[in-house]
């Protein structure tokens, strides 16, 4: 059997919420007062209970709107001064006005000069590492396939001579 810091024995009958104030100074370095913990356990454990207790409404699908629903100058057909609906022409005019501008050579280089000043440009130390690893690994690459190519040519030569 095991015994407690108190010298009790340890039997289970303990729960860990009942600690000694002993083993929550031992288990919670930094905090002076035990009492203090206690009392701040406590209090998160009654707002956790009356949390436990209300009731989340689930959002729900907004409903659709019906005629009586609807504010009073829409119903009559009456607007407001200048909140005219545009024509379905006027619409496509400037969506084509629109597409113009996104498809328009000027705002493409303006967009590639803005995305090249977010660029981190390497050093020279890093350019000359770079290159000189590609440099490298392209060489390998080209032995490789020369060596491959070779062998099948002997292979081919070899078999069909």
């Amino acid at each position: 059997m095991s015994e407690e810091k108190d010298g009790g024995p340890d039997d289970g009958a303990r729960a860990d919420d009942e600690l000694t104030a002993e083993q929550i100074d031992a288990e919670t370095p930094g905090v002076e007062d035990a009492a203090e913990l206690e009392a701040a356990e406590a209090e998160l454990a009654d707002e956790a209970e009356s949390d436990e207790d209300k009731v989340v409404a689930t959002p729900t699908r907004r409903r659709q709107r019906s005629t009586s629903d609807r504010p009073a100058n829409r119903s009559t057909g009456v607007t407001r001064a200048g909140e005219g609906t545009r024509s379905r022409a006027d619409a496509e005019r400037a969506r084509a006005a629109e597409l113009r501008d996104k498809r328009s050579i000027g705002r493409f280089l303006r967009e590639v000069v803005a995305e090249l000043r977010k660029v981190i440009w390497p050093g020279r130390k890093e350019l000359i590492t770079y290159t000189t690893v590609v440099i490298v690994f392209v060489a390998v690459m080209v032995a490789l396939v020369a060596g491959l190519d070779i062998a099948f040519a002997q292979g081919v030569l070899a078999v069909f001579g």
